[in-house]
């Protein structure tokens, strides 16, 4: 067994662990906060230490492309926001949205110093599985992303998600 299985094995302990988490708070009705969103954050990552992103962070994109994402005055602010936002949508039926909104508002705000599309995908998770459409997590989390500040890409991803929830509501 090579070092690289075993730190895949851990990162994907890790997020059984983490979706775990999210369907309790959904199936208990909890409300996702920062605190939840950064408990999950913390779980996936396997740090203890201060999760918000703080710098400037440069990433690469699946398309190749390097992105630079500036200073954030407040992540939690910023956090509590896009939950906020979703949450409503949910609640006005709009669960889909929602989901597809908390999504692409974490990972474009990239919030975390690290593991903004998994910390994203678990919220997504969450409203979808509280507010009635409940998918595989693990699925959500492979699904393929592109950049979500283009129209046709976001709007792909969405669909996507939507076609989750439609395979699952097909075998219900």
């Amino acid at each position: 067994m090579t070092i690289d299985s075993l730190k895949r094995q851990l990162e994907i302990a890790r997020l059984e662990r983490a979706l775990e988490v999210t369907e309790s708070l959904a199936v208990h009705r909890a409300l996702l906060t920062t605190t939840e969103l950064a408990r999950l954050n913390a779980i996936i990552t396997g740090k203890n230490t201060d999760t918000w992103r703080h710098e400037t962070a440069t990433i690469t994109l699946p398309s190749g492309t390097i992105e630079t994402f500036t200073l954030i005055v407040d992540p939690k602010i910023t956090a509590r926001e896009k939950l906020h936002r979703a949450t409503e949508m949910a609640a006005n039926g709009q669960v889909l949205d929602a989901a597809v909104n908390i999504y692409a508002g974490l990972v474009l705000a990239h919030v975390f110093k690290d593991a903004n599309r998994r910390t994203a995908a678990l919220a997504s998770h969450y409203y979808l599985k509280r507010y009635g459409l409940p998918v595989s997590g693990l699925a959500l989390l492979s699904l393929s992303v592109g950049d979500l500040r283009r129209e046709e890409e976001m709007q792909a991803f969405r669909d996507s998600v939507e076609e989750l929830t439609d395979f699952k509501e097909q075998r219900i």
